[in-house]
């Protein structure tokens, strides 16, 4: 079957092939699968299962099932028998972070630790905030002062394995905080990037 113009001549396009992305594909293309599989592999089988249950994805093969149909934390809980659905959603996160570092260590993917250090608040609302922030989770802590109130943030102290020139994880720790809703602001929290720049 193929598709016609306004006109109604064929355009030659064949529109019974889908061209939509298949995920799967995407995700378990190229060498970053590989990295995130061998480093899937030494978790342990409760974060395994914790994780491919929520993410509703197959680690060993990339099937990336109905995200809708993914178990809720109760759920959850029920098959870990007797744990509480907030004792399994701290499973899951601390299950995603220890992927997550071991991704780091493989060399697969960046990722910044933040601990707010100091705040002042003004009419209920975070005005100022002091971070430490650890770059690839390791080494020392580094300092980035906020201004929420002006939309800034400056880099008091560069954490060991940022960059002196281009200072990407201190850019990338400004970036997210800045973009954080104001009543949201973690106090502690890692999160992962790849790196383009």
């Amino acid at each position: 079957m193929t598709e016609q113009d306004e006109d109604g001549e064929e355009t030659g396009e064949d529109v019974t092939r889908d061209y939509s992305w298949n995920y799967a594909d995407i995700l378990w293309d190229g060498i970053q699968a590989e990295k995130v599989r061998k480093a899937f592999e030494k978790l342990n089988y409760r974060e395994q299962t914790l994780l491919e249950k929520r993410l509703a994805i197959c680690m060993t093969c990339g099937r990336v099932g109905s995200w809708k149909n993914r178990p809720t934390f109760e759920e959850l809980a029920v098959m870990f028998e007797g744990s509480s659905a907030s004792g399994a959603e701290r499973a899951y996160r601390k299950a995603a972070e220890h992927l997550t570092l071991l991704l780091v260590e493989n060399g697969g993917i960046h990722a910044v630790r933040l601990k707010q250090k100091s705040k002042t608040k003004r009419k209920k609302k975070i005005a100022t905030a002091v971070y430490e922030y650890q770059a690839d989770c390791d080494g020392e802590w580094g300092e980035i002062l906020f201004d929420f109130e002006n939309g800034t943030g400056s880099i008091v102290r560069l954490a060991d394995w940022d960059t002196m020139i281009s200072n990407v994880f201190a850019k990338r720790v400004i970036r997210y905080l800045l973009n954080c809703e104001n009543d949201r602001l973690p106090k502690e929290t890692m999160f992962a990037f790849e790196m383009y720049e």
